[in-house]
């Protein structure tokens, strides 16, 4: 059996203070440095708005800086957590009237706190990379076990775009989207440096018609100063992009493409954590306190100790120990990569619209992708090569003529081609999981009346959770729902709002089941 690196955690009791103001950078750092214990420092502001200039006192360039550039990623007045500004500390930017504590049905509170040990993590995409260093972060030890490479399903893309398509309107998924975001560039700010495989280079989303041209209209009229994105006209947008565009849009200035595997690989590379690849998860059994992983690798089988499991297999999620049955769908996806011409080469941004593509690196395009729902292929298709062209020249056409020409009779076929996790809501499945089927008989009166009243308590699989169902958007969404997991498991505040902890609970999937009356495939 692979034992554990020897560490020991139980709950991490967090110091909470809390502003109904925005407190200045100097009380932050007064606050800071009179915290003496290991314990992590939460600074819980109530705020709106952005802060004023005196906010940042002198003689804390450093911290000002640190903090300035995180503000640039936040729109108020949505939540928002800005993740280490000092070490072992977290500031929590909360709406003035959030509540606290929102009434929740048993099956969507927070499971019962166990002590930590040791976390495995099966899944080595962008969620389980990102969960694994919120976790090591704090010190815990971590295995990750991969069935094949870090990165090479959904994660594996050439080039994939960190923006966040929003809706006008204030849903669940904006809100997530929002703040996954602006966490995400936090996150790729502290973690790769910006030549090792992304570029801040911004993102035009286009008005390629005309709802995409009111939604965007609306956004900017609503949010006229954000600092996330700005309504441009064609011209506008033609300086930006270098390119000639005939689109007006939306512009991201902090858009980015990134080399999924490279933040991936570098989120991975925490000496808390321990990869293992080639580890395909074959049974989790709970054994007295703990839990055991069994797996094979090369043709060995191997057992695993863990405290605490979570699991982010993405597109293969359905089929992992503990999850089948679960009505995760799967959604085909392909990108194509090609040599860039004369015209690409000048492409300073990435654009967007019903498709995308990235400026060059290292003299390759990358542009796309498919969308096939419930389709779990992962081979190379030529059909959506050809659709990705059409799509490419509907995007651009001056880019595509340029592209055809550096690239005669589209040759060579190259790309990616992976599959997406979804959910019925198409939002992320993050936190606790549930036991299915006791479940399904505790709660079985929901079948007959949606609104019964039950207060019978959750019965959970415990120290299990789940990270998964990203869609397309995980580089937005992962790395603040992997915080999410962490804090869960730690015993600490989370960076989710209450409705989006909510929101997002995977026990939602399990009651959808009963009150739409849909089978529960049995566990395999």
């Amino acid at each position: 059996m692979a034992q554990p690196r020897q560490h020991r955690f139980h709950t991490m009791k967090a110091a909470i203070h809390r502003w109904a103001h925005w407190p200045t950078s100097a009380e932050l750092v007064q606050c800071w440095q009179q915290h003496q214990t290991q314990q992590p420092l939460y600074w819980h502001t109530h705020t709106d708005r952005l802060p004023e200039s005196r906010c940042f006192s002198p003689g804390h360039a450093d911290f000002n800086q640190r903090l300035q550039q995180a503000l640039r990623y936040w729109q108020p007045p949505g939540h928002y957590c800005i993740a280490n500004p000092l070490p072992n500390s977290t500031l929590m930017l909360l709406p003035p009237h959030e509540s606290a504590h929102t009434p929740s049905p048993p099956w969507l509170t927070a499971a019962p706190i166990l002590p930590v040990q040791h976390v495995a993590i099966v899944g080595a995409g962008i969620a389980g990379a990102a969960t694994a260093y919120a976790l090591a972060q704090r010190g815990v030890a971590v295995t990750v076990l991969e069935a094949g490479k870090a990165a090479q399903a959904a994660s594996g893309n050439r080039q994939g775009l960190l923006y966040a398509k929003i809706a006008a309107h204030p849903t669940a998924q904006t809100e997530l989207l929002l703040a996954g975001y602006g966490y995400s560039r936090q996150l790729l700010d502290l973690t790769l440096p910006e030549s090792h495989g992304w570029h801040a280079c911004g993102v035009l989303h286009l008005n390629h018609n005309a709802s995409e041209e009111r939604r965007n209209q609306q956004l900017a009229q609503q949010h006229p100063h954000s600092t996330l994105y700005q309504a441009v006209n064609a011209a506008e947008a033609s300086t930006l992009a270098g390119v000639p565009i005939s689109h007006s849009g939306l512009w991201w200035p902090h858009g980015a493409w990134l080399h999924p595997p490279a933040w991936v690989n570098a989120l991975l590379a925490h000496p808390h954590i321990r990869l293992v690849e080639y580890a395909r998860v074959e049974d989790v059994e709970r054994h007295h306190n703990h839990w055991q992983l069994s797996y094979r690798q090369h043709g060995h089988a191997h057992i695993l100790a863990a405290s605490h499991v979570v699991l982010c297999g993405g597109a293969a999620s359905a089929h992992l120990p503990l999850l089948h049955g679960w009505p995760f769908q799967p959604i085909r996806g392909q990108t194509n990569t090609a040599r860039a011409g004369v015209l690409a080469q000048q492409l300073r941004c990435a654009l967007s619209g019903a498709s995308y593509i990235s400026p060059a690196w290292q003299g390759q395009m990358c542009f796309g992708a498919s969308f096939v729902p419930n389709d779990a292929g992962h081979d190379w298709r030529a059909a959506e090569q050809q659709h990705n062209w059409r799509e490419l020249h509907r995007l651009n056409p001056a880019l595509a003529a340029d592209l055809h020409a550096a690239n005669p009779n589209n040759q060579p076929a190259s790309g990616h081609a992976a599959v997406r996790c979804d959910s019925f809501d198409h939002l992320p499945v993050v936190g606790a999981v549930g036991d299915a089927a006791a479940m399904r008989q505790v709660y079985a009166k929901l079948a007959h009346d949606k609104n019964q009243r039950i207060n019978t308590p959750c019965p959970w699989l415990p120290g299990i959770y789940i990270n998964t169902a990203h869609g397309s958007r995980g580089l937005a969404t992962a790395p603040l729902c992997g915080e999410a997991v962490a804090a869960a498991i730690l015993g600490l505040p989370s960076p989710l709002s209450p409705r989006l902890q909510q929101a997002l609970h995977p026990n939602r999937l399990v009651i959808r089941s009963l009150t739409h009356h849909q089978p529960w495939l049995p566990e395999i």
